[in-house]
Order: C-alpha cells, then structure tokens, then sequence
C-alpha cells in the first residue's frame, strides 16, 4: 500500500494533479489502491467515534498464543476429579500448590499457581473460611446445584427402568514399559525405550450390564500440536 501511495505521487509529480484536491476520499482511494467504498466505509467508522479508531489490515489473521487457561474438556474433568477426591486420596485438604503438584503428574499441567487458581475459578470453585480459619476449596452454589439435579434425574430414569449408559475415554501408550522388575541375575531385564512411541485412544459406552455392542471406538493418536487430548475431544 506505501508503495501504491509513493508511485501515485511520482505519476503527479510528472504528469500533475490528475484528480481535483478537494475530492480527498476519490484521492485516497486512487492513492492507496483500495476501492472508494472502503475508504468511505473507515472515514465514517472514524467520524463516528469520538476516541481515535483502531484499523487493522483485512485479510490477516493474527495467532495469539494461547494461555494455559484454554485447557479442553478432559482437562476440566481432570481438574474437577482431582479437586473432589483430593481429601479421600491423599488424606489432607488441597492447597493450590498441592494441586498444582499433582496435575502436573496426572496431566502434565505446566502452569502456575496463579494459572491454575484462574481455572478453578473458570469451574466454579471459590475458596472459603473455616472455622479454624483455614481455606477450603468448595464449588459455587450454581455447580452444585447442577450436580444434584444429575442425581435427581439419574435416581428417576432409573426408578423407570430406563438403561443408563456411561461413555468415557482413555488412552494407552505402546511404549509404555516399567522402570524396574523382579529377575534372578541370569538374564538381563527388559530394554526400556527411548521414543515415545504412539499413543491409541479408546472410546467406549457401557451400562450395569456390560458394554454397548459396536460402540468402541480405537484410533491412533496424531495432532499437529501433539497432545492427544486434542484426538479424546473429537
């Protein structure tokens, strides 16, 4: 576009004013080498605003980098299952470092402490005082509202007789190998691998039954950014 403008005034330079300079918005247009109408359609969006107007170039889509915030679904799950069973597994209430510490085990949750508190907050956790005037971390009204009205409606489609089927999804690494295992000296262990290998993610739906016939679903994994959860959302 600059290079539009700097050759519109060496055309004038040489050859004179070729369209008259009271028309600035038929100028403009000649000059930049976009049409009249968008050089109208941002003379009004300016004349509008009292503030100075922010343009940017169309056609260009700008990437932002996206925050630890913007986690998917099965996170979320992750997050909400850690928080809930926290005290049962590991026999203390949750701090945010402590959770911290085991999402990035459970996870890999690359965080902060901050990030994280950010995400509880997103789910609909808040933190509240005790007696003993310690936290505790517990979910908005709202969220556990709609956890008892799952259960009322779970206790009635199953007082109707009405099949109840639970969906969920996991993963398996074919690389997958233990650290250390049991041998008598006379042969060397199990060589562990160095690649990664390849992730095979597993959908499946069942009931009190057994498991739905021809619902499961096994496909390898394989994103452009590499997490395999992107594939578990599909």
């Amino acid at each position: 576009m600059v290079y539009n403008v700097v050759q519109f005034m060496k055309k004038e330079s040489e050859d004179g004013v070729q369209i008259p300079l009271k028309l600035v918005q038929k100028r403009a247009a000649a000059a930049t080498g976009v049409s009249l109408r968008t050089v109208q359609r941002i003379a009004a969006t300016a004349n509008e605003s009292e503030m100075l107007a922010v343009f940017r170039t169309p056609g260009k889509k700008r990437k932002g980098v996206k925050r630890v915030t913007n986690i998917d679904s099965f996170d979320q799950g992750v997050i909400k299952r850690c928080v809930h069973n926290f005290h049962v597994t590991e026999k203390e209430l949750p701090t945010l470092k402590q959770l911290q510490r085991k999402l990035k085990d459970d996870i890999n949750f690359n965080g902060s402490v901050t990030s994280l508190g950010r995400i509880l907050k997103q789910l609909g956790f808040q933190w509240k005082n005790t007696q003993n005037e310690r936290k505790v971390l517990i979910e908005q009204s709202n969220i556990r509202l709609q956890r008892i009205e799952y259960l009322h409606s779970i206790t009635k489609y199953r007082s109707e007789g009405r099949p109840i089927i639970y969906t969920d999804e996991s993963y398996v690494d074919s690389s997958h190998s233990m650290s250390k295992a049991w041998g008598d000296g006379s042969q060397m262990g199990v060589k562990k691998k160095i690649s990664k290998g390849q992730k095979v993610v597993i959908v499946h739906a069942g009931s009190e039954v057994g498991f739905v016939p021809n619902a499961l679903l096994m496909f390898k994994a394989g994103t452009k950014t590499g997490d395999y959860h992107d594939n578990m959302n599909y």
